[in-house]
């Protein structure tokens, strides 16, 4: 990935976390999804994204269970939920954020701005007064669960990827995008062309073949704190 980043990002259109964002809300308002040519071919996650969902992969690395969290655009900031540890075959996953903007208690030309998460203050810092926006902009984006690593008897090691729970779950719940933590992210962004539901799928079928040839998503891999460029240009590029 370090070479593609090297020799194909400037030939690439990347899109940022930000402009992602405003896609994700504004198609939701609609009550529509991407077209298959509008969907990314690289998107591009802040650092405080990548320091909190490396850390979550770490404790799912160590204990075997699966987690999951929710992204949400807390005012400017991209925020995960606190971690929801399920079992090593299920997880479930929620989280309510909160913004609140107050009189700063030593400085007169700046606000106290504290970040909340499912009760708990996350971050707090100083704003200037004229920088203080007049309506709070609180967004939940899409889930994110981990997978754990398995061992075959040869002692190697592998990740599952996205199940036939997962998929059928993104399609009941109309979100847009879902994502998969294993060694790596996975991202999927379904489109205007992907089927509302399924019937009888089973995690076999599953594979990033299908979910592009069938389900008409588009599919994302990211090294950690890497962009998340997309699979079919990986696979073209032979770095797959």
């Amino acid at each position: 990935m370090g070479i593609l980043d090297f020799f194909f990002s400037s030939k690439i259109k990347t899109t940022s976390f930000y402009e992602l964002h405003h896609r994700i809300v504004k198609l939701r308002a609609e009550n529509l999804y991407p077209y298959p040519y509008n969907l990314p071919q690289a998107i591009q996650f802040p650092p405080d994204f990548w320091r909190d969902l490396i850390g979550i992969y770490n404790k799912t690395f160590k204990d075997g269970l699966e987690r999951a969290f929710s992204v949400f655009w807390a005012d400017g900031e991209v925020v995960l939920t606190e971690v929801n540890t399920g079992s090593d075959k299920m997880v479930k996953s929620g989280g309510t954020i909160q913004v609140k903007y107050s009189h700063h208690p030593t400085k007169s030309d700046y606000a106290r701005k504290e970040l909340y998460v499912d009760g708990k203050l996350l971050k707090k810092r100083d704003v200037y007064n004229k920088n203080v926006p007049k309506a709070l902009e609180v967004q939940y984006l899409f889930n994110i669960h981990t997978h754990p690593k398995h061992t075959r008897e040869d002692g190697s090691t592998y990740y599952n990827f996205f199940s036939a729970q997962d998929i059928t779950a993104l399609l009941s719940s109309k979100a847009i995008m879902t994502g998969l933590v294993t060694d790596k992210l996975w991202l999927l962004i379904r489109s205007d062309k992907t089927p509302g539901q399924i019937e009888g799928l089973t995690d076999a079928q599953v594979t990033p073949q299908y979910v592009q040839e069938v389900l008409h998503m588009g599919l994302y891999l990211a090294q950690f704190e890497k962009k998340a460029f997309s699979y079919k240009i990986l696979k073209d590029k032979d770095l797959i």
